[in-house]
């Protein structure tokens, strides 16, 4: 048995809150309860696709989490090393929509501690044979799962397995904020590509200006970087491997500035996860040379993605198959 990408994080059941009127004097709150967790909708996304995918997180023996697992197993996500633990609960995160479609959450998490999936729990299979492993939000920094994080890169890239993070950074519920910028930096340095947004960018550098974090942080980490920008599009910061001599490419670097789809957007949750998932695809039916060649192009399908799942509410409603994605780039022209 094999896979195509392998994704470690956290797994959650989101309450979408949408408010609406029942004809008299108050109000109504509606709920709607889906599958999430950063780095779970970007697994999700990718089995959708039509990836090879195994998902690697800890949830509760309950009635949440057996909800999630049947869901993921309905997509033909491997869930065999997702740990059921009777002594904790499934997460909840939960999610108010603003007029504009974004969404600010309420977390109920366990403890970093309780949210360990130790490497030696997994089937070897998975680790032997994934091509892929992405990793990120705040499971990859907080300090018990970032330690075991590590555990999980420094193995696969002894396989030459391509390491994918998406830091996903969320400030106001960091109390050491120092150490965990050293931890993300740190997993940077590790990884092939990073997906950032301008709040993880600015975290990480203190700065506003896009060229210039981009060029401070790249003087510090090895990795490709793509800042996503919501409804202004991405930026890709290229190190210039590939066109250029190593030589030739020590201190120059170029930007690759790519639109965002113009869609009706129910919300933007998953959003960026989709993105992400768009680039994993890519580059698994690419190969990691192509994939890095092509990156505008790239970017464009990663985008289509994205947009398809700000179409519908929720993080991964929007997505049925990869047909929908080939469909709206040919709406656009896009040939890719």
């Amino acid at each position: 048995m094999t896979i195509d990408t392998l994704f470690l994080g956290g797994t959650s059941i989101d309450i979408i809150q949408d408010k609406a009127g029942d004809g008299r004097d108050r109000p109504l709150l509606n709920f709607s309860a889906n599958v999430g967790g950063s780095v779970t909708n970007a697994a999700i996304i990718s089995a959708k696709l039509g990836l090879k995918t195994g998902l690697l997180s800890r949830i509760g023996k309950d009635p949440l989490g057996n909800f999630a697992r049947e869901f993921l197993d309905s997509l033909k996500i491997d869930t065999k090393a997702i740990i059921q633990d009777s002594d904790i609960r499934t997460p909840l995160a939960i999610a108010k929509i603003d007029k504009s479609g974004i969404a600010k959450y309420t977390f109920y998490k366990n403890s970093p501690e309780d949210s360990v999936v130790p490497i030696k729990s997994v089937p070897k299979y998975l680790l032997n044979t994934c091509k892929v492993f992405h990793t990120g939000s705040s499971y990859s920094y907080q300090k018990e799962t970032f330690e075991e994080t590590l555990k999980f890169i420094k193995y696969l890239k002894k396989r030459n397995v391509f390491i994918s993070y998406d830091p996903n950074i969320r400030p106001g519920s960091i109390k050491h904020k120092n150490e965990v910028k050293n931890r993300v930096l740190t997993l940077l340095k590790l990884a092939d590509l990073a997906k950032l947004s301008e709040i993880d960018l600015e975290y990480l550098t203190g700065q506003k200006s896009h060229e210039i974090g981009l060029k401070m942080l790249k003087k510090q980490v090895t990795s490709e970087i793509i800042l996503t920008l919501g409804s202004r599009g991405s930026i890709y910061i290229s190190s210039c491997v590939g066109w250029i001599s190593p030589a030739d490419a020590a201190g120059y670097s170029r930007f690759i500035n790519v639109p965002a789809f113009k869609v009706k957007i129910a919300d933007t949750i998953g959003a960026g996860d989709a993105f992400t998932a768009g680039l994993i695809y890519r580059l698994i039916k690419q190969g990691r040379a192509q994939f890095f060649s092509n990156m505008e192009s790239n970017m464009i399908f990663a985008s289509a993605v994205s947009a398809l799942i700000c179409t519908k509410k929720g993080s991964h409603q929007g997505l049925k198959d990869i047909s929908q994605v080939e469909k709206l780039l040919k709406n656009y022209c896009f040939l890719y």
